[in-house]
């Protein structure tokens, strides 16, 4: 059974395709070595997804999720 790494880096995104790149680049030249790279998607529609597509391509530590937000709508929340 393959070993875990050390370090989890969860990362939340929605639409960052504008800071994305530069947020993974400063994880991914890190030195330390023993890490992944979570990305939690909800669901974008700005280029997001292939700059997460690209980077999980090139480093097997990345690996991403995406599914449209199920966020409880306010008045949904008040009757809870």
């Amino acid at each position: 059974m393959p070993q875990k790494p050390k370090i989890s880096v969860l990362i939340p995104s929605y639409n960052g395709a504008k800071f994305l790149r530069d947020t993974l680049n400063t994880v991914v030249t890190q030195s330390y070595s023993d890490w992944e790279a979570i990305i939690m998607d909800g669901g974008s529609n700005d280029g997001t997804l292939e700059i997460l597509e690209e980077f999980s391509k090139q480093d097997s530590r990345i690996r991403y999720f995406s599914e449209p937000d199920r966020r409880i709508q306010l008045d949904e929340y008040k009757r809870l």
